[in-house]
């Protein structure tokens, strides 16, 4: 069972939501959605496969970066996982690197922070309760986290609009509006986010076509293509299983009505 948090009010342009996530033994598939994010294992080690075809057994601290492809977790008997959500681009103001350097890729957290991150995991498996989770995690990001370092860039203002629009010609649009080339804001992309503005753009699609088969009792393929701004219903299928591993109609008989765990 997953339990989310809240972040402070302040942490909210960059992070969705903490999470701690205790089980049995269980599987669970991971879609990508354009973040990164960060696992403290304080339970059993879990293993993690698919991500570029590895396998890695997981016993402490680890970054997801963003992802281009689901990737699948076997979770332990006795599964204890904290985790932080950045929104799209609110990882680099934490690690303030260049988040391509992550993407599609599992890293020890160690390597990136030394010894700040086993510190935060023993708060973390000192803490009692949700309440002590979200203080230490608030605590250690309010310090750590840079807010002001470009949060009003045209990365920013790009990664909003995209979330908007699904029409292949925004992109370009932005270009002018902000008058830079497609290749330079690539680059802003993969530095701030570590994938480029037409995949973030793919990838909010697909996230929209979940939430709305997600939201429905009765389902019209077409329609909702169409609601997510796909050019038609073979184009909505392929992304889907590009992204997912499954048509849309095997993931809606499988996670909506047959409860298979899937998460976001």
């Amino acid at each position: 069972m997953i339990t989310k948090i809240i972040p402070h009010p302040c942490l909210d342009k960059i992070i969705e939501y903490y999470w701690i996530e205790k089980n049995g033994k269980s599987s669970v598939k991971v879609l990508p959605d354009g973040t990164t994010s960060i696992i403290f294992n304080l339970g059993d080690p879990i293993n993690i496969y698919g991500i570029n075809g590895n396998y890695k057994n997981v016993s402490k601290n680890i970054i997801v970066g963003t992802q281009k492809k689901h990737y699948t977790v076997d979770e332990k008997n006795d599964t204890y996982i904290v985790g932080i959500k950045f929104t799209q681009g609110g990882a680099y103001h934490f690690f303030k690197l260049p988040m391509l350097k992550f993407s599609n890729k599992i890293i020890n957290l160690e390597d990136v922070l030394n010894g700040e991150s086993e510190k935060i995991r023993g708060l973390l498996r000192d803490a009692q309760g949700v309440d002590e989770v979200k203080k230490v995690l608030d605590y250690y990001l309010l310090i750590k986290a840079d807010m002001l370092s470009g949060t009003n860039d045209i990365v920013d203002y790009a990664i909003k609009s995209v979330k908007a629009d699904g029409s292949p010609a925004l992109i370009k649009e932005l270009c002018l509006t902000a008058n830079i080339s497609n290749k330079h804001l690539i680059s802003l992309f993969n530095k701030k986010v570590g994938l480029s503005p037409k995949i973030i753009q793919r990838l909010n699609k697909f996230i929209k076509v979940i939430h709305t088969i997600q939201s429905r009792k009765e389902i019209i393929w077409p329609e909702v293509a169409f609601e997510c701004n796909y050019y038609d219903q073979a184009h909505l299928i392929n992304e889907f299983k590009s992204f997912s591993g499954l048509s849309p109609k095997n993931y809606y008989d499988g996670v909506v009505n047959e409860g298979i765990r899937v998460r976001v």
